[in-house]
């Protein structure tokens, strides 16, 4: 099971400096609870991670990690780019790529839940979902 503090550590190695200085924890744990909201409305679920406003155990499952991952980058970002905090970072300095890399990850974020979307329709046994014939009244002509 992954946890919260799992989460905002590996956000913060991979897309802000090691010391925490542009992004605090609590921008951090910000990041990760709107991209599990945005997941959670897009998928009609209600999915927790372990220590995010005091769940004690997390059920959000693996395949949802890239969603949540490039989500919450997305929001780090943003704010990196909001408030100028690009001088404290790894990233690229220059605010135009750093506008390219937010939108970017939006864009990736959005396909990741489509992939979810589409892998929770196939796994459905609903016969919405199978195939019927066509039949049509030949009088309509």
């Amino acid at each position: 099971m992954i946890t919260l503090s799992d989460l905002t550590e590996r956000i913060g190695r991979q897309f802000l400096d090691p010391h925490g200085l542009a992004a605090p924890q609590e921008t951090r744990e910000e990041a990760v609870r709107l991209a599990l909201e945005e997941i959670n409305l897009s998928l009609n679920q209600t999915y927790t991670i372990a220590g995010l406003d005091g769940s004690v155990a997390g059920d959000l499952p693996e395949t949802c990690l890239p969603a949540l991952f490039s989500g919450a980058a997305a929001v780090l970002i943003g704010t990196v780019l909001h408030y100028d905090l690009s001088s404290h970072t790894n990233l690229p300095a220059d605010r135009q790529q750093l506008r390219l890399l937010t939108e970017h990850l939006k864009r990736q974020f959005d396909l990741e839940i489509d992939k979810l979307r589409v892998r929770e329709l196939q796994n459905a046994q609903s016969e919405t979902h199978f195939q019927w014939e066509w039949s049509e009244n030949r009088g309509w002509r």
